[in-house]
């Protein structure tokens, strides 16, 4: 019916996203795109990422990627009053706690999950790091890239006669930010049988080890694979980048018999299908330089829309390398409702990445863009927290809170000298590069 929001899976969750910069608010963000309420929790300033270019609608790109559909509450957690706050919402309001502060702050605060579960044995409380909390190396700071090196991933990207090169899109924030999402929802899972909730603890480096793929267990077991290979498939062959006679690059992949002999179809060489250096997987990736130039030469002589007409008809796997702002404006994606518009409070309609899971029953939604620094504070206090409006003016005159309303300036603004959350800073994400 028309004003009536799609239900959510999550519905009814309630959440504390005291997490900033990438892995933890990805994580949340799925969770609220899933119906949960989810409160950011930041300092008097905003988290870090907020002041991060480029700028987007009086924040930051990087802020609206990670937190539609959230709830804002400022306060300078070194307060003893803002602590009390924190403490209030985790043991009578939340289910789930998402953080990412270096090991001991939350234990040095009485904020950590042994105390609150005393009063909220109900509580999950999920935890991400650089490092894990455990090894020698768990005390060290750590962001995206370094997960990366650590890992071994940066090893196994880039070219071989180049040095080792990062992922080009924070690998592994990403990916440690639905292990976060996955972990979460396996106690919730389990809360439900039991009613009982417990810790979730995760590490950027662990995520992105696990993400190496097959190379990982081939290397374990001292099985040969080889580290850089650029765009080239280890694998199987031939998969591997072309350039066409129109200069546009393309991604192909024909790596199985069947697919390679369509391939030698569209070519017009199909004698190569069952020429012994190409007769198999095997041969094939011992003669890989040679396949390559023959299919190079190939795509070279023919146009792009020639190419893609004789692939598809054969239902060989490929795409035109596209950038970003070809991909954004691309019909499939569109079609996919990939490309979502939400309106921000000052009244700008934004764009931002639709949601991937599709569910049929419980679709979720998209109903709102980041909010400001503080923006639901004085609801949220009020509402959850029992806070009289004198009582939270009071908060906002001592400078423990920042409110935002509508149409107003923030109470603080930046420019005061205030006390923020970021002394107790995370050590596991992202710094814009």
């Amino acid at each position: 019916m028309t004003g009536v929001l799609p239900r959510g899976a999550l519905d009814g969750m309630k959440v504390l996203d005291l997490s900033r910069w990438i892995a933890g608010p990805f994580a949340t963000m799925l969770m609220a795109d899933a119906g949960a309420d989810v409160i950011k929790v930041e300092g008097l300033l905003g988290e870090d990422a907020r002041h991060t270019a480029p700028s987007l609608a009086d924040s930051s790109a990087y802020v609206h990627h990670y937190n539609r559909n959230k709830r804002a509450l400022a306060l300078d957690l070194r307060d003893p009053r803002s602590q009390e706050i924190l403490r209030s919402l985790a043991t009578d309001w939340a289910d789930v706690i998402v953080e990412n502060f270096r090991p001991g702050i939350l234990q040095r605060l009485g904020l950590d999950y042994e105390t609150l579960r005393q009063a909220n044995p109900a509580l999950i409380m999920t935890s991400v790091s650089g490092y894990g909390e455990t090894g020698p190396e768990s005390d060290r700071p750590c962001f995206n890239t370094i997960a990366e090196a650590f890992s071994g991933a940066m090893s196994l990207t880039g070219d071989a006669s180049a040095p080792p090169t990062m992922s080009g899109y924070f690998a592994a924030d990403h990916g440690t930010g639905l292990y976060t999402a996955i972990g979460t929802l396996l106690a919730w899972v389990e809360r439900q049988r039991t009613g009982v909730g417990q810790r979730v603890e995760l590490a950027l480096t662990d995520a992105m080890f696990s993400l190496l793929g097959f190379a990982l267990t081939a290397k374990m077991n001292d099985l040969p694979f080889p580290d850089r290979s650029g765009n080239r498939d280890s694998a199987t062959a031939p998969a591997d980048l072309f350039v066409t006679a129109d200069d546009r690059p393309v991604y192909l992949d024909a790596g199985t018999d069947t697919l390679f002999r369509n391939l030698c179809e569209v070519m017009g060489t199909p004698e190569l299908a069952d020429d012994p250096r190409f007769v198999s997987n095997e041969a094939r990736i011992d003669n890989l330089d040679l396949l390559h130039d023959r299919i190079e030469t190939w795509a070279a002589s023919v146009p792009f829309e020639v190419l893609r007409s004789g692939l598809d008809r054969a239902g060989i796997p490929f795409s035109a390398v596209n950038t970003v702002e070809e991909a954004i404006t691309d019909p499939q994606f569109r079609a996919r409702g990939m490309v979502a518009e939400v309106t921000t409070e000052d009244g700008q309609r934004i764009n931002v990445p639709g949601m991937v899971l599709n569910l049929s029953a419980t679709p979720g939604r998209i109903v709102s863009a980041a909010p400001p620094v503080g923006r639901h504070t004085v609801e949220i206090l009020h509402d959850l927290c029992g806070l009289t409006i004198d009582e939270i003016d009071e908060l906002r005159r001592h400078r423990v809170i920042v409110t935002h309303e509508p149409g107003r300036a923030p109470s603080n603004p930046a420019h005061a000298q205030q006390p923020v959350l970021e002394d107790v800073r995370i050590k596991d994400e992202v710094k814009a590069p």
